[in-house]
């Protein structure tokens, strides 16, 4: 019997490139020119 990885016995296990996804979102935020400006932060 394989040991449990997820929360729901018998999903499969999706392998995801969290320190890329974590990058992209970084530089979204704070590179220059950021793609989020402060127009958008003020509407929420």
């Amino acid at each position: 019997m394989e040991p449990r990885r997820g929360s729901v016995v018998g999903r499969q296990m999706v392998q995801r490139d969290k320190y890329s996804g974590h990058r992209r979102l970084t530089a979204d935020y704070f590179d220059d020119p950021p793609v989020y400006n402060d127009n958008i932060f003020r509407r929420r």
